[in-house]
């Protein structure tokens, strides 16, 4: 695999101490197919997300049951560049394009009939580290280069869409609209990275990777299943794998809920 392909499949990395991290990609919105999705065993997830992020994620399914499709629709109106991929789905015609994200949610709910143990990776507001380093990337983003940036936005993101095509993975399942979709994600995340710097995205994704590897060790010692399923968005997998690769200090990481 190279390091900028953009894969369908799930990838395995073994932890140095035991265990093993099993990275998932699927798309940003989008329903993924039955065939793409992980039908094997796993005992623990982990989400690139916070507890309050699950808080949110489960007000927004309430709220999307009494009125569906308002998140989507009021993202899609919102000038952002969440909107701007979300009318890149429209435009392609698919279908269950769905906020809060549907895989992750999916997971939560256990439709697999599982019940598995569940960790937040990303730390909760109040943590000061980690309240430190969004304000570092606050005073990045809203630099003046930043600013003017944003002009070239609808030319950068043309060009990277059409350049993602050439990096997607061949797979049998996937068909040429969840393959543009793929592209359209992928010049998502591009322009969400732009207001971070090289060293402020390593000190984000070490950090996440060392409480990913916290929760294996807590895995560890309980005896449980030493195996950890971590969905993530297709575009993001492989800067995630690369931190985790580093293999930086274990920090604990409690269990959550949802």
């Amino acid at each position: 695999m190279s390091a900028s392909s953009l894969i369908w499949t799930p990838i395995d990395i073994e932890d140095p101490d035991g265990g093993k991290y099993t990275l998932w990609p699927h798309l940003p919105c989008v329903v993924s197919p039955d065939e793409m999705r992980p039908h094997f065993t796993f005992g623990s997830i982990a989400l690139l997300a916070s507890t309050e992020d699950l808080w949110r994620w489960k007000e927004e399914l309430k709220e999307d049951e009494a009125n569906p499709g308002a998140h989507v629709a009021a993202a899609s109106a919102s000038g952002t560049t969440l909107g701007r991929y979300l009318s890149d789905l429209h435009g392609l015609g698919l279908e269950n394009v769905q906020i809060p994200d549907p895989e992750p949610i999916r997971l939560l709910n256990n439709e697999d009939k599982r019940n598995p143990r569940l960790f937040a990776l990303e730390p909760s507001s109040d943590d000061l580290d980690w309240a430190d380093l969004m304000i570092r990337h606050a005073t990045q983003a809203s630099s003046a280069s930043n600013f003017l940036a944003l002009i070239g936005t609808s030319r950068r993101w043309k060009k990277i869409r059409a350049s993602s095509i050439s990096r997607l993975e061949h797979h049998e399942g996937i068909d040429p609209m969840m393959g543009a979709a793929a592209a359209s994600a992928a010049a998502w995340w591009s322009e969400e990275q732009r207001s971070w710097t090289q060293d402020l995205t390593m000190e984000r994704d070490r950090r996440l990777a060392s409480r990913l590897r916290g929760a294996l060790r807590s895995l560890r010692e309980t005896g449980s299943d030493e195996g950890i399923l971590v969905p993530i968005h297709q575009a993001r997998l492989n800067g995630f794998a690369e931190a985790l690769s580093m293999w930086p200090e274990c920090e604990e990481c409690e269990e959550a809920v949802f």
